[in-house]
């Protein structure tokens, strides 16, 4: 996700805190970074070396788990405490040829992760007073982020909230400052993850349901198409469903694989669970993306849900 709106942002984009000519970016796997590097990106090794020795005042985290989120977080505030020891050694220095600019960077996380992982990753961040947090998780698939679509969900200083506000317009329809604390914008975004995937495996069911019971699935859907009950996503999900179902039950990889949405359900009933809230329809849904995993769809797009609901 975040090469692919990179992509988009570094070729069509001007007027924002990352112009071509000051955009620095690292990714786990290097190659996904040669498109950004042809359009004049500078590609660093490590976030170590993006905070140690980057010029970014604005810096946009995007990862697949909370985990991979964290150990990105470590690696970057270990760059900035060593860039901290560096500029107070010069300060102790008779002569300083330069000027060095003290304004704070701006970390915003936009990876889908839970509150606890996101207030352990502002910690880390703001330790030594270089750098302010902002929780930003984005709603919206790989076509929103080519087209500038995605909806952001924001938590923090409404500060760093309106630095990154040139940003996210460019890179969302629309951004929003739900409030001080990053659960404010990571539980937000759990409470989507949830209608999300519950809504796939309602249609993944009822299409099991018309199967089983003889009834023509297409013409079914189509009844739904024509009925307020229609969205973009069940459109987008019921037709890729469709589509693996006649490729032998088999679907092709995407940028949002089945794996990413079970990962997001966990993180949801997790939370739900710590503030003694019920979410039963959450946990059984989570049990169908689970059963999806275990016959080899995880990597597959969430559309393999449909699998779950089929024993022939």
């Amino acid at each position: 996700m975040a090469s692919v709106l990179l992509n988009a942002f570094n070729t069509t984009n001007t007027n924002t805190n990352t112009q071509q000519s000051n955009l620095t970016v690292w990714n786990r796997t290097i190659s996904k970074a040669d498109a950004l590097k042809a359009n004049g990106a500078h590609v660093c090794e490590s976030p170590k070396e993006l905070a140690k020795n980057g010029q970014c005042s604005v810096v946009y985290a995007m990862l697949a788990d909370p985990k991979a989120s964290v150990m990105v977080a470590e690696q970057f505030a270990e760059g900035l405490r060593e860039k901290k020891m560096q500029r107070k050694q010069r300060e102790m220095s008779v002569t300083r040829d330069t000027e060095e600019s003290d304004d704070v960077i701006t970390y915003v996380e936009m990876s889908t992760i839970d509150a606890q992982t996101s207030e352990n990753i502002k910690l880390v961040i703001e330790r030594d007073q270089m750098a302010e947090y902002l929780a930003a998780p984005v709603s919206g698939g790989q076509k929103d982020a080519k087209e500038g679509e995605l909806l952001i969900l924001a938590a923090g200083a409404k500060e760093a909230y309106e630095k990154c506000l040139i940003d996210f317009d460019e890179m969302g329809k629309q951004s929003w400052l739900m409030g001080p604390e990053c659960k404010n914008a990571t539980d937000a975004k759990m409470a989507l993850q949830i209608m999300m995937g519950g809504q796939a495996a309602l249609l993944a069911e009822c299409l099991a349901f018309c199967e089983y019971t003889g009834v023509d699935e297409k013409v079914w859907f189509d009844v739904l198409d024509k009925g307020v009950m229609m969205n973009p996503l069940l459109r987008s999900v019921g037709n890729r469903m469709f589509k693996g179902v006649e490729n032998n039950r088999t679907w092709p990889q995407t940028l949002f694989q089945l794996y990413l949405q079970q990962k997001d359900l966990k993180l949801a009933i997790e939370t739900a669970e710590k503030v003694h809230c019920e979410v039963p329809v959450a946990s059984a849904v989570h049990q169908r993306y689970v059963k999806a995993s275990r016959k080899g769809h995880q990597n597959e797009d969430f559309a393999s849900l449909r699998d779950a609901y089929d024993e022939k």
